[in-house]
């Protein structure tokens, strides 16, 4: 499993697709924090911040997310190669899946090292920042609302608790780990990937009427958001949120596993 991992890793670092996503991420997080400092200051007025919504990691990663797993997962398919390494390497199907969604997960969390750093180094500006976006942690803590002077201990835990929804972020895209190993065509994981993504993101922090629906999703990572990790927040709850993201992987490359192992490899 470890080759596996280092051969896609290898191959990942020569795919032009992957760089220009993440260059995109670099102008996007970039965008987000000049428009909340814009809005603090009252340059530019709350109106321009539905169109801008769109670059907040909350939209990006629902958008990115099965983008990745398109050109990745579904890409490995269209050239045979996890089929060859089935049947001509004889590496087990569980293997595949596990190393195959380690490195969608790097991917993922890659893709939001851009927001993470950016976050950090406007917070030490000590500039004004505004939160023109809903259910957004990084732009929560751009906000500041408990007015926290930057010290050793503030930026640790900033970065632990970014950390942390980088972490739940990857966990959430393991729907198109399931997604690709079961539909295998780009078009269909990208549609339904980016659509199931976005509503349970919505139902999960936002909350919904129906109580079994969101007691549900309360045991998800899409229930951790800014609402579940702010900058007054104890261990115990960024434990949970680990927890949580990691129990989450799990359960869904089980039924992966299942679906994959009745499926037809030619």
């Amino acid at each position: 499993m470890i080759n596996l991992i280092k051969s896609d890793l290898y191959k990942l670092k020569k795919t032009k697709s992957i760089k220009v996503l993440f260059i995109i991420m670099w102008i996007a997080a970039i965008a987000v924090t000049v428009v909340s400092n814009l809005l603090a200051k009252g340059t530019i007025g709350p109106e321009v911040s539905g169109p801008m919504s769109g670059l907040s990691d909350v939209m990006t990663v629902a958008i990115v997310g099965p983008f990745l797993a398109a050109i990745y997962l579904c890409g490995d398919f269209d050239n045979k190669t996890i089929n060859d390494a089935i049947s001509s390497c004889g590496v087990g199907r569980g293997y595949v899946i596990v190393s195959k969604a380690i490195v969608y997960y790097l991917l993922v969390m890659l893709m939001l090292i851009p927001y993470m750093v950016v976050t950090l180094i406007a917070f030490s500006t000590g500039a004004e920042f505004a939160e023109p976006f809903a259910a957004s942690v990084f732009l929560s803590i751009l906000g500041n609302q408990s007015e926290l002077e930057l010290t050793s201990l503030v930026f640790g835990k900033m970065f632990l608790i970014m950390l942390v929804m980088i972490i739940a972020y990857a966990s959430q895209m393991t729907v198109c780990v399931f997604l690709s190993f079961l539909f295998r065509k780009s078009s269909i994981v990208i549609f339904v990937g980016f659509g199931l993504i976005l509503v349970l993101q919505i139902f999960g922090t936002l909350g919904i009427k129906y109580n079994s629906v969101e007691r549900f999703l309360s045991f998800t990572p899409f229930s951790i958001g800014n609402s579940f990790l702010t900058m007054d927040v104890g261990t115990n709850v960024i434990l949970k949120g680990i927890g949580i993201s990691l129990l989450f992987c799990v359960w869904i490359l089980s039924m992966t596993n299942g679906v994959f192992r009745k499926s037809e490899v030619k």
